[in-house]
């Protein structure tokens, strides 16, 4: 499925993906779980790659202090605009979003004013719930990775990257409900992704944040991978290898 049919279908469902991001009690203490793997530091510029309707910029503005700053990325111009409407209400003044997709992201946002994040000033990059669809996840991380690699020399220390999402679980409880999850995964695919291919959706999710966790570890020294609700979310962060 193409990057503008994707975007179609997240604008029409941005409400439901909003209240199921957002309300949801687990996801919303994963997404704590994410940015602590994250690990971003006071005044650091962060972006999100595929940032939806939003959830996860309270976390990172929480992180990151009034004196950082927290851009949000997404193909879907519905959800893009619901991210907007929180941002509004929260009044953050450095918390900013822009139509753009993830797998091709605009180094230096050129529909941003260049003074939010000028090229090669990105500390770090999160991806949650994305990765799955992309044809190739790992080519993608690797843009990410060059993204927080390729900063100016006043920036000393290396860019982390996180990278966080589903697939089935291994663990002894989450194989019994891998069935009703594959389930799950078929209703929330969008039409044409995944669908008419060999592999099920479920499996190509598999396969598609496997090749994603494993390629933040080949890029980062400290790469590690943490499990959470009974194996069915996958956390994978690290700090990337600069120049």
């Amino acid at each position: 499925m193409s990057a503008l049919r994707a975007a179609r279908h997240y604008t029409r469902y941005a409400d439901s993906y909003d209240r199921i991001a957002t309300d949801t009690p687990l996801v919303a203490g994963l997404r704590e779980r994410i940015v602590d793997a994250l690990d971003p530091g006071r005044g650091d510029v962060v972006v999100e790659m595929g940032c939806g309707t939003g959830s996860n910029l309270p976390y990172l503005r929480d992180r990151v202090g009034p004196e950082g700053t927290v851009i949000g990325l997404d193909v879907s111009s519905g959800v893009v605009a619901r991210a907007r409407d929180r941002i509004a209400a929260a009044g953050w003044g450095n918390v900013h979003v822009a139509l753009a997709d993830a797998a091709a992201p605009p180094v230096a946002f050129a529909d941003l004013p260049r003074t939010i994040a000028p090229a090669g000033e990105v500390d770090a990059v999160l991806a949650t719930f994305v990765t799955g669809m992309f044809d190739d996840p790992a080519a993608v991380v690797d843009d990410w990775c060059r993204i927080v690699a390729g900063r100016d020399e006043t920036n000393a220390d290396d860019g982390r990257v996180c990278v966080a999402g589903f697939a089935r679980s291994t663990h002894t409880i989450g194989r019994c409900l891998n069935p009703a999850f594959a389930g799950l995964v078929r209703l929330g695919t969008p039409p044409g992704r995944g669908r008419g291919r060999p592999e099920s959706p479920v499996e190509l999710l598999d396969e598609r944040a496997l090749a994603a966790h494993e390629r933040v570890h080949e890029r980062c020294r400290d790469a590690r991978t943490e499990r959470a609700l009974v194996g069915f979310a996958r956390i994978t962060a690290g700090t990337v290898d600069g120049r």
